[in-house]
């Protein structure tokens, strides 16, 4: 397993003790990964380059957009990286959702609470479970984390993504499609939609905005219980 890491911080010492951590960590499990440092969010920005695991500094001082801001320029290429803030202010937890953000910690940092991230990271790697559809002959695998949402259109369904690619139609119904996803990680909020909780990024007692600005109505009935089921998501994978 190869992992890309980005650390954007602007203290090199900070830079330098997560670099030293996650090294400490990669020996004990076997890791193996690439590092680049980013003294500010804009340099981060600029390389367009795309991570699976980002180390991000709330407050960037008289150098740049703060922490979020960031994230959400990122967020517009990149929806799939998983964003750890590390920060001297835990006020900010909350405001750090709207972004997707994996993990949060606290500076300075607690060794085994980093190694709690990593290792909740690994385990989300390793659970990516794959939905297998077979069109027209052939089989096809998706990772269950590029998936969108799924929408029912009869007996077919199209499969939306949220890294790029053009969307799919199959030849199954949504019900179908819907006994083979992870229970706890996609929830029916309509009759004809299907979405991944990682991707929702706000709702309302009308509709759930996804992290691709897609729009999908939540049937009134359903409210009550997606709130609770996404709150309980929440509690359950970003703290």
């Amino acid at each position: 397993m190869m992992i890309k890491i980005a650390i954007c911080d602007d203290s090199k010492f900070i830079r330098g003790d997560i670099k030293k951590r996650i090294l400490e960590y990669s020996l004990k499990k076997n890791i193996e990964y690439t590092i680049n440092e980013y003294d500010s969010g804009e340099k981060l920005i600029d390389s367009n380059e795309k991570y699976d695991l980002i180390f991000m500094d709330y407050e960037f001082e008289n150098n740049g957009d703060n922490g979020i801001e960031i994230a959400k320029k990122i967020r517009l290429y990149d929806k799939n990286s998983a964003l750890v803030f590390v920060t001297s202010y835990p006020s900010i937890v909350f405001d750090t959702f709207e972004v997707g953000t994996f993990r949060f910690l606290t500076k300075p940092i607690d060794k085994k609470k980093f190694f709690d991230v990593l290792n909740a990271f690994i385990k989300d790697i390793e659970a990516d479970n794959v939905l297998k559809i077979r069109l027209d002959g052939e089989n096809y695998f998706f990772k269950e984390s590029i998936i969108s949402y799924i929408e029912g259109m009869g007996k077919n369904c199209i499969l939306h993504f949220c890294d790029g690619r053009q969307e799919m139609e199959c030849h199954e119904t949504l019900g179908a499609i819907e006994g083979r996803l992870s229970a706890h990680k996609f929830y029916r909020c309509y009759k004809s939609f299907l979405i991944n909780l990682a991707q929702v990024e706000s709702y309302n007692h009308d509709e759930v905005t996804l992290s691709t600005g897609d729009k999908l109505t939540i049937s009134r009935l359903k409210y009550k219980d997606f709130n609770k089921t996404y709150l309980s998501y929440i509690v359950k994978t970003r703290t």
